[in-house]
């Protein structure tokens, strides 16, 4: 058995544990259990779990004595880590990490028997912590055969003008610093978050929704805007903004950094930007065919590069 350890249903959770897991036990029949507690392990005969996965931080108060703990029932230790702990200062949770988070997330990292992680980029990091681990780049992507991906269309407009669309959660506002633009004179779409619809200037406001209802924001545009900051924070990311605009034949204009620019192929599956002026251009130059065009060349790249069934082959891999 393996045991999946949710700690909320988060995005983070949702795409990387959650989701994936779901599919491998559904296609490949492997013994999954989901527990929202670590107090839970003691309710299982640990004599039948091979192995505990879970997400960022484990969050128990002494790390060696868990591993111990585990050890001693020949349960190996996975963790799944998609994110740095070192958050830029205008972060919202900045204080949170710098006082608490960080010390969960470095524990975690030293005690696990193998990492998970989206990042190439972010391993490097973890490895500075931990270099005898092993480590395992898993890339994010979305549950296509989930009713939110599969089954839904953009809704249209009489009067069609290209719509733009930002989905950025807290914290973002020196990314959106980036694009060094409004979009008074465009249809934006903007989410509804901190200052971001009125630095934007945008026409429409996104309230967010449950993380399973999360696709039906892209049928409101056309274009996704993905501006970051060229930032080791923001390095640490993964390019699950490009593969949800893939799958849901977006097209994207995003900034010329890690982690976009090595999925994205400028003018052919998306736009990349390394300035203001590159971003105005890159606005102004969108008309509908040309979202349609590279929204669908985006999706045919993810089809053959992100689909979760060939991914979870390397989760596989792991749990062998």
């Amino acid at each position: 058995m393996t045991l999946i350890y949710l700690d909320g249903l988060n995005g983070i959770n949702y795409h990387r544990l959650m989701t994936p897991f779901i599919r491998l036990k559904e296609e490949e029949g492997i013994n999954v259990h989901f527990i929202d507690s670590l107090n839970e392990l003691k309710e299982f005969d640990l004599s039948g779990v091979s192995h505990l996965v879970g997400s960022r931080r484990f969050g128990v108060s002494d790390a060696k004595a868990f591993k111990q703990f585990l050890v001693d029932n020949d349960v190996k230790l996975i963790l799944d880590n998609d994110d740095y702990w070192e958050l830029p200062k205008d972060n919202p949770a900045y204080d949170h990490y710098k006082n608490n988070e960080q010390y969960f997330i470095k524990d975690s990292i030293q005690i696990a028997d193998e990492i998970w992680t989206p990042s190439a980029y972010l391993a490097e990091r973890m490895k500075k912590i931990n270099p005898d681990t092993v480590y395992r780049v898993i890339p994010n992507t979305i549950h296509q055969k989930e009713k939110q991906w599969a089954d839904w269309e953009k809704d249209v407009q009489k009067d069609y003008k290209v719509r733009f669309g930002y989905l950025g959660a807290n914290g973002h506002q020196k990314d959106l610093d980036q694009m060094g633009m409004t979009f008074e004179d465009h249809e934006l779409y903007c989410m509804n978050l901190m200052d971001y619809p009125d630095r934007l200037k945008a026409k429409y406001r996104m309230n967010p929704v449950d993380i399973t209802q999360y696709a039906q924001l892209y049928k409101f545009f056309d274009v996704s805007l993905s501006p970051l900051k060229n930032s080791r924070f923001n390095k640490c990311k993964s390019e699950l903004k490009v593969v949800e605009a893939g799958f849901t034949r977006t097209a994207i204009i995003a900034s010329n950094v890690t982690p976009y620019k090595e999925v994205i192929k400028h003018e052919e599956t998306g736009i990349l930007c390394s300035s203001p002026k590159e971003w105005k251009e890159a606005v102004e130059s969108m008309t509908l065919s040309k979202a349609q065009r590279l929204g669908n060349n985006l999706y045919e790249y993810c089809k053959e590069h992100y689909d979760l069934s060939t991914i979870n082959k390397l989760r596989l891999e792991g749990l062998s």
